[in-house]
């Protein structure tokens, strides 16, 4: 049994994650029915702390799973003075540039509509912006980055199958997982999928996932700051 576990752990673990990423969000229900909360008249703030609930939940799990990982990649970080986050800000920008760029063309011929996504997010940081802080730009990316970024790569050793298998999904579920109104909303995968491409790219060449998640966080809370304040400038 020890043997088993030694050569299929990795496996176990990423089914636990890809799992709690799809199933998670049911943990909601847990304080739904011990409260008895009415889900047909539930608030916009009320979301914000169910979300927080299972978000919570769901990182702690993850955390603990790639406990190991996690400290060891923070030790080789501070040894090495920081220095992969250098590489991994130049693929950020890249990826961000083409996310800027593929949004601004997409939204011309849009009409000037944002993505669906974009729209919901924004819906939710206007009516309880610091719990959204919290689920979207530190929760959010703990939970992606270690299912899409450290569990894809402890299964995928390739190089060319990881990096397609982490970006382009991580992009694409963004996309099919919001209502899908006419084919130029599959034009979002574009800027999806390139930064889910960056993401996973600073991972397989830094080897930290710090590297990817503290982009990650970075990302998201610049993202939060200009829809607060700016109505948005990249995209989610």
């Amino acid at each position: 049994m020890k043997e088993f576990l030694k050569k299929y752990l990795k496996y176990i673990k990423f089914v636990i994650a890809v799992t709690l990423f799809f199933f998670g969000s049911y943990i909601q229900y847990l304080p739904v029915i011990f409260f008895k909360i009415d889900v047909n008249t539930i608030s916009n703030v009320t979301k914000s702390y169910l979300n927080l609930f299972s978000n919570s939940i769901i990182s702690l799990i993850l955390v603990l799973m790639y406990l190991k990982d996690i400290i060891r990649n923070i030790k080789d970080l501070i040894k090495e003075k920081l220095k992969p986050l250098d590489k991994a800000f130049n693929c950020w920008f890249v990826g961000v540039m083409v996310m800027i760029i593929s949004n601004l063309l997409i939204t011309y011929i849009n009409n000037g509509s944002s993505s669906n996504n974009e729209e919901a997010i924004k819906l939710i940081l206007s009516s309880s912006p610091i719990l959204s802080y919290i689920n979207i730009a530190l929760l959010g990316p703990i939970i992606e980055e270690l299912v899409f970024r450290e569990s894809f790569k402890q299964v995928f050793k390739n190089k060319w199958i990881y990096l397609f298998t982490s970006g382009i999904i991580f992009g694409a579920l963004h996309v099919i997982m919001s209502p899908i109104n006419s084919i130029v909303d599959y034009l979002y995968l574009i800027p999806y999928c390139s930064m889910g491409l960056a993401f996973a790219y600073m991972y397989y060449e830094t080897d930290n996932i710090t590297t990817s998640l503290s982009m990650h966080i970075f990302h998201n809370t610049l993202n939060v700051i200009s829809s607060l304040l700016l109505g948005g400038f990249m995209i989610w």
